[in-house]
């Protein structure tokens, strides 16, 4: 992939944010327009994130070569600044092709300069998160539901992933650039929503740092949903007041309903921001973390039947994903008719 990445910053920037020294600051003001941490993604314009612990002018010379305009080399943890910059000034040639920076970066850090170069990408893009999924099946299922209700999207799972129509071709374990590179040309092609599949095939550690997630479930933590009443999707779909929601079979008054709905959903989000927290995923107060409803079961059932639904089985759990987003029942199962007849074409 070689689009451009949308923020222009200069190496000033980048040193003053991240905490990036570099020989000597007469280099500040050249500007960098996308991040790249192997040689063969190094586009026109790019910082190059070498994963070199010292300075080689052959890695400085392989990535002007590619059109680098400046490189970044990783920093021994147990020497200081000072040092570093010292040894390797004495060692640097006074015609250097491309400014020289170091600095110590996590991949949280990298994950936030290129989110910051790409413009935050995720914030523009629905984004749905499933994990626990090792079969994949899941991801395929919410892939087909979102795609038959008419929505533009993305997928980032063990395959590399795709952007609407074409195929990235991206190698897994992703790191935290190629997430946001991936993202943003996902947002450019026109891309809506995208789906994670938030695995450790999939992802390096803390990949998804400055990736905010719209919509999460972990089928490995099937626990603390109650079937017969539903109550995360049945509640969240009476508050955001849609015109075919579900009434509530619950008896109790609508305050300790709500009460309760409101303490599973708190729960649902300290349990998910465990789990996504190796790979930097944030889940807000607004994120919808949800687990398969009895709700999303019988819609199922009712479209396919219950013999198909007992064969696709992720088929609710997606369901009860689209749910949460709020899109209504009627437009779920034309979806949902639609999926079943092309895959038996």
């Amino acid at each position: 992939m070689s689009e451009s990445i949308s923020e222009h910053l200069t190496l000033g920037d980048i040193r003053r944010r991240y905490g990036i020294s570099a020989v000597g600051a007469h280099h500040d003001a050249v500007t960098v327009t996308s991040a790249a941490d192997a040689l063969e993604d190094i586009t026109p314009g790019a910082l190059y994130i070498s994963s070199a612990r010292e300075y080689d002018p052959r890695i400085v010379h392989a990535a002007a070569r590619r059109g680098a305009y400046a490189i970044v080399f990783m920093r021994a943890e147990s020497v200081s600044e000072s040092m570093e910059d010292s040894a390797v000034t004495s060692a640097l040639p006074l015609d250097a092709e491309i400014p020289v920076l170091f600095a110590n970066l996590h991949n949280d850090e990298r994950a936030r300069i290129a989110a910051d170069m790409a413009g935050y990408p995720s914030a523009s893009l629905a984004v749905f998160a499933v994990q626990g999924d090792r079969s994949g099946k899941l991801v395929s299922a919410l892939y087909s539901v979102l795609h038959y209700l008419g929505n533009p999207l993305g997928v980032i799972d063990a395959r590399g992933g795709h952007s609407l129509e074409r195929e990235l071709n991206m190698s897994t374990p992703l790191s935290p650039l190629d997430i946001q590179r991936m993202l943003f040309v996902m947002a450019e092609d026109g891309a809506t929503s995208v789906i994670l599949h938030i695995d450790d095939s999939v992802l390096e550690a803390l990949s998804l740092t400055s990736v905010t997630v719209d919509v999460y479930t972990n089928t490995s933590r099937e626990s603390y949903n109650v079937p017969e009443l539903s109550p995360h999707v049945s509640g969240m779909m009476e508050t955001l007041g849609l015109d075919d929601a579900p009434a509530s079979t619950s008896k109790r008054p609508s305050f300790l309903r709500s009460h309760a709905q409101k303490d599973d959903a708190d729960e649902l989000r300290r349990v998910a921001r465990q789990d996504v927290q190796a790979y930097g995923a944030e889940i807000t107060d607004q994120t919808l973390c949800v687990e398969t409803s009895q709700d999303a079961k019988d819609l199922v059932d009712e479209v396919l039947g219950a013999e198909a639904s007992e064969r696709e089985q992720e088929l609710a759990t997606a369901v009860t994903m689209v749910l949460a987003a709020g899109v209504k029942r009627s437009s779920i199962k034309s979806a949902l008719r639609l999926a079943y007849e092309m895959k038996d074409r």
